[in-house]
């Protein structure tokens, strides 16, 4: 028996092929971008970690998607079969799992952030300044001045790489911990190929142990980790509404009023909510002549409270992590920098060294001028004196800052003038943007250790 189909059939058929098609592309196509979207990933997934998506939002990085960076900027296809591997973290939602304090998921910084940030504006080095406020009650102002020597320098005959090198591909080293907050080992690659292996004097590895371990190459993203969800201090969060206008500094004591409300302790968001109104309720009735004194600060600080409770609402939410205990903002490292976290001093605090005693050098001036702190934008005429300066041999060792004060006599002053030792910043000595910080992560007792290296070995 011969069925015959006739054209209308084949035609109808096509057409609700055709349909079908169209409908489930149209709704993949969809799914896609919507999987791709933050709303997605800091909803639909993260929403259980509602902070992440809002330090994203308050960086620098808030236009760029999180799959950008995530993922990386890949073809369609590459990106498909990327994303998933991602299917694995279905298992974590039905059994659990524990607050990751650092993002597994990232991918080299070549498929990520040179997307935008190509290598040509960061050869040449940049002057930074930054504003601080003290918590007393006037909220005094500093500004702290250093040239960052992105590019490095040709001073004197003196030639340094810049701090930029450190992304080149020719550093190698090895951690012992998923922060990578603990390095253990660094090799560092000259121009001309030779090659340094600098071993944690008071953690070495054995021979196996380094053969075995996985060497990681350096990257930007290992100094910049936190470009994307910035989770700042409490004392730099205010300082920064104080520097840009948005608070003003001549309401008394309002920096250490808000640090204390972001240090605050408060188990819902309800109670930070709470927080924000008892504080002004508190601030309001403790400085009410402020009103009469000065009414254009006061305006300023109701406005500031009125309009910007988001924002201080969203600064409490980054300081400390609501139903989750024992995690708060101290539990994101911030490797750029070396204050607050080790940062830079996980490599240059003068435990890392050579079989010869030689460390990487945690001299401040290979990466940055000495800081020139200043009140009411006046430079002090000792710092005048220096600019153009060739340093003494003495301060080519690699073990310099640990040595310096023995080193201290007489013929300092023909640079230093005469010297004076605290934080008053009135004399070189006295400089409070290196003497009024305790450098926590800095090992000096290693450094002492290596006190006789060999004086400028090889640039840095």
């Amino acid at each position: 028996m011969t069925v015959k189909i006739s054209f209308r059939t084949v035609l109808v058929s096509a057409g609700l092929i055709a349909v079908a098609f169209l409908v489930l592309g149209t709704v993949g196509i969809a799914s896609w971008e919507y999987t791709n979207s933050n709303a997605f990933c800091g909803g639909a997934c993260h929403g259980v970690h509602p902070d992440e998506p809002v330090a994203h939002q308050l960086g620098r990085h808030a236009n760029v998607a999180c799959v950008e960076c995530h993922i990386g900027r890949m073809s369609t296809f590459a990106s498909m079969i990327e994303k998933s591997g991602h299917v694995v973290h279905a298992w974590n939602f039905v059994f659990g799992y524990e607050r990751p304090t650092r993002s597994t998921s990232l991918t080299e910084a070549t498929q990520s952030c040179e997307g935008c940030h190509t290598k040509a504006p960061h050869q040449n080095n940049i002057v930074n300044t930054s504003k601080k406020f003290d918590t007393d009650r006037r909220n005094t102002e500093t500004r702290m001045t250093l040239t960052m020597r992105l590019a490095g320098r040709t001073f004197g005959g003196e030639v340094h790489r810049g701090v930029n090198w450190h992304a080149s591909g020719a550093v190698r080293f090895i951690a012992d911990d998923p922060q990578r907050l603990d390095i253990r080992w660094v090799e560092a690659t000259a121009p001309n190929g030779t090659k340094t292996i600098y071993e944690n004097v008071t953690k070495r590895l054995t021979g196996e142990q380094i053969e075995q371990a996985d060497k990681h190459v350096m990257d930007c993203i290992d100094c910049h980790n936190r470009a994307g969800h910035p989770f700042s201090n409490p004392l730099d969060e205010v300082d920064a509404v104080l520097a840009d206008g948005r608070l003003s500094p001549a309401l008394p004591f309002i920096k250490r009023q808000i640090v204390e409300l972001l240090e605050g302790d408060y188990d819902s968001h309800e109670e930070a909510v709470q927080l924000l109104t008892d504080a002004w309720a508190e601030y309001a009735e403790k400085y009410a002549d402020i009103e009469q004194d000065d009414p254009e600060a006061w305006q300023a600080v109701r406005e500031f409270f009125d309009a910007e409770q988001g924002l201080l609402y969203e600064m409490m939410v980054r300081s400390r992590f609501v139903g989750e205990e024992g995690v708060s903002w101290r539990s994101f490292p911030d490797h750029n920098g070396h204050k607050t976290d080790p940062g830079c001093f996980r490599c240059h605090s003068g435990g890392l060294q050579t079989q010869a005693g030689v460390p990487i050098t945690p001299n401040c001036t290979n990466c940055h001028s000495v800081p020139l702190v200043t009140k009411r934008d006046r430079v002090p005429n000792y710092f005048l004196t220096l600019i153009d300066k060739q340093k003494p041999d003495s301060h080519h060792d690699k073990a310099f800052i640990s040595k310096h004060m023995d080193l201290a006599g007489d013929e300092c002053t023909a640079c230093h003038e005469q010297l004076r030792f605290g934080v008053n910043d009135r004399s070189y000595c006295s400089n409070s943007g290196c003497h009024g910080n305790t450098w926590e992560f800095l090992q000096l007792d290693a450094l002492r250790t290596a006190a006789e290296a060999i004086v400028t070995p090889e640039p840095d």
